[in-house]
């Protein structure tokens, strides 16, 4: 952490890295994207002791390729740093998770998302496992990406149960509709629609509150 040219990295992280635990890219994205002041906090590993920066900060999850490539990059730069010899290893690991984003709909991104947490969880846990050894996380693919995988629908997207498609219903996003919600309609867990009650049921027409009022005298004319 210390040395000259160790790239940019949280302390923490280092701590990760060093016990050989999966580091949280939510955490990376969050310090890539905000900027705040930290606490400091001990941890002790063996017997050597590090003393690193909580994130004030509420975490932001991770919702799309690029997001997950800043924060990769710059995880994968402070690993190269510390282990030279894992270079090919991240470089692969980097190259298969995209692959999976290129050939996923925007919509099934999530699943991506999930995959790679849940992969980078079992080499974490494990002595015997590198990122690069792809067969190894057959299992771990197809509950994410099979029809039927028990992971599969785990995203909010609709479904097409018995070759009709249902569509899983959820509460109108109310940051949306005043305009301060920061995600896109696939990544939102609420729905981006307009969430005005008239005569006991919600309009849930694709604009927001404030142009409620418009849209509808619009219609009707």
């Amino acid at each position: 952490m210390y040395h000259e040219r160790s790239p940019e990295f949280y302390e923490s992280g280092w701590a990760d890295i060093v016990a050989g635990r999966s580091l949280n890219l939510d955490t990376i994205h969050t310090i890539i994207t905000t900027s705040r002041a930290v606490d400091k906090h001990t941890e002790a590993i063996g017997d050597v002791e590090f003393t690193y920066g909580v994130s004030e900060t509420a975490p932001k999850k991770i919702a799309t390729q690029g997001q997950w490539n800043a924060a990769w990059n710059r995880a994968a730069r402070a690993l190269k740093f510390a282990f030279p010899f894992r270079q090919a290893e991240l470089d692969a690991y980097a190259e298969h998770i995209n692959e999976q984003f290129d050939q996923q709909s925007e919509l099934s991104h999530g699943r991506v998302l999930r995959y790679d947490k849940a992969v980078r969880f079992r080499v974490g846990n494990s002595c015997k496992y590198e990122l690069s050894d792809f067969e190894c996380f057959k299992d771990i693919y197809s509950a994410h990406f099979s029809a039927g995988g028990r992971m599969h629908n785990d995203t909010g997207e609709s479904s097409k149960p018995g070759g009709r498609e249902s569509t899983v219903k959820r509460e109108p996003c109310r940051k949306w509709n005043t305009g301060e919600c920061t995600r896109s309609a696939a990544t939102c867990r609420f729905a981006h629609v307009c969430n005005v009650e008239q005569d006991g049921r919600v309009c849930a027409r694709r604009h927001v509150k404030a142009k409620h009022t418009e849209d509808t005298k619009s219609k009707s004319t």
